[in-house]
């Protein structure tokens, strides 16, 4: 006995190829001091950033329904736990707010990560590169 075709099949396929993406993350440059992000439950936007040495400001607003941070971890120094350090960041920021804060920053990688239950698990993470 034959199978009929299965159309909503080959849907899943083209889906779960075109979800997949094709290449990296595109890296949004900064062109002053001042990062404009948008958190909610499962992102930070955009998810990967590039900046300038020095001080920077963040500005995150909270689109979501619940309450988020933004915090700046170091990709390489750790607490004696063996978890990466935070370097600065923002406070808790309520629905339709937005979080400011300010962090001096020399060149390299960081991650910026929502710190309240587990938001970063969930995605609401994003890569912030920082150029000489």
């Amino acid at each position: 006995m034959a199978l009929a075709p299965r159309p909503f099949a080959w849907l899943a396929v083209v889906a779960a190829v075109g979800l997949a993406g094709c290449g990296s993350t595109p890296t949004a440059r900064v062109s002053g001091e001042t990062l404009h992000l948008r958190i909610d439950e499962f992102r930070i936007l955009p998810k990967k950033l590039s900046v300038r040495t020095g001080r920077i400001r963040i500005l995150g607003r909270n689109v979501g329904i619940l309450t988020h941070n933004v915090k700046v971890f170091s990709t390489i120094y750790k607490d004696p736990q063996g978890n990466f350090v935070i370097v600065g960041g923002t406070d808790t920021v309520h629905p339709g707010e937005t979080a400011t804060g300010t962090v001096d920053l020399r060149p390299g990688t960081y991650k910026l990560a929502d710190t309240i239950a587990n938001h970063d698990d969930l995605g609401a993470y994003a890569t912030l590169i920082v150029t000489p």
